[in-house]
């Protein structure tokens, strides 16, 4: 079955399809290509983008949602965002994340990567930091404390690449 991309996302979150399957859908979505402008648009009132008027009338290029976000579809996944820890970072309830699957030991998290983590029998969105020998796992809400672990505690399962929002 073909979905178009406005269906991919509808299967998201009303039909609640998850991770790889949802993957499948939006890898098989057609028309996957939407067009790309290369104009400057302001989002302040300090700044005037490049162009102004009907972009219609601008050179674009095609371009696939597929490849430009999802690097590793084979270890990719699409998981929904519960609360509001990340917020911070623009990380809000109700955003897909796009997350690539990691295999430990042989890939690590690096400093500051935004990463999805099993702690204590939940699974969390954090970023990854070290810190005198320890994992802290920092929330971008200050209502929420870091989370502090020693090394081999914890267990990454991916590293966020990007959120999708559907309404702003």
């Amino acid at each position: 079955m073909s979905y178009g991309l406005d269906g991919v996302i509808s299967a998201f979150y009303a039909k609640r399809i998850r991770g790889k399957e949802l993957i499948e859908l939006w890898r098989h979505a057609e028309p996957r290509k939407i067009s790309k402008y290369d104009y400057l648009v302001s989002a302040s009132a300090s700044s005037t983008s490049l162009v102004g008027g009907d972009a219609s009338s601008i050179d674009y290029e095609e371009i696939d949602l597929w490849e430009v976000l999802i690097e590793k579809p084979k270890n990719t996944i699409i998981i929904p965002v519960t609360g509001d820890s990340m917020v911070g970072i623009g990380i809000y309830p109700g955003d897909g994340l796009i997350v690539e699957q990691i295999n430990l030991p042989y890939q690590n998290s690096e400093e500051e990567d935004i990463v999805v983590v099993a702690v204590d029998d939940e699974t969390l969105v954090k970023q990854f930091r070290r810190e005198q020998g320890e994992i802290v796992l920092v929330s971008e809400n200050e209502n929420h404390a870091p989370i502090r672990r020693s090394e081999g505690s914890i267990y990454i399962t991916g590293i966020v690449k990007t959120a999708i929002r559907r309404n702003l």
